[in-house]
């Protein structure tokens, strides 16, 4: 299944879990991504820069397994800078390690229910 990534992909639409953004992972931003997530919060540069990134080895980042594991998710798993999220999260589940073999795509939905349904999806396509 993980070598029909391009028909998956187009099948796949979010169902909003927020299950990616608890997994523990780095989420990393550009300066750019960083003006617009504070724009959208009403925050200056600098308030954002210091409520939620911290900066590892010369990178900025806004989640790290210890830093804000949640992210930005609100009470309700949703993401609260979803309009303005960072590049690493707009191209979920495009992500080289998640089809490199079929044991890493079926882990990835048991995580993900959007991933999980577009998989679905083309299997039954398949079998008919």
């Amino acid at each position: 299944m993980h070598l029909r990534k391009a028909e998956i992909l187009s099948r796949f639409q979010c169902q909003k879990s927020g299950n990616c953004c608890k997994a523990g992972g780095y989420v990393y931003l550009t300066a750019i991504e960083l003006e617009k997530m504070a724009a959208l919060l009403n925050v200056s540069v600098a308030d954002f820069r210091e409520r939620y990134v911290v900066t590892q080895n010369g990178w900025d980042l806004i989640a790290t397994p210890t830093h804000r594991p949640r992210c930005f998710l609100d009470a309700e798993d949703r993401c609260m800078v979803y309009p303005a999220r960072p590049a690493a999260c707009r191209s979920y589940p495009d992500w080289p390690e998640l089809w490199r073999s079929e044991e890493a795509l079926l882990s990835e939905c048991e995580t993900c229910p959007g991933l999980r349904k577009a998989v679905a999806e083309v299997e039954s396509a398949t079998a008919r």
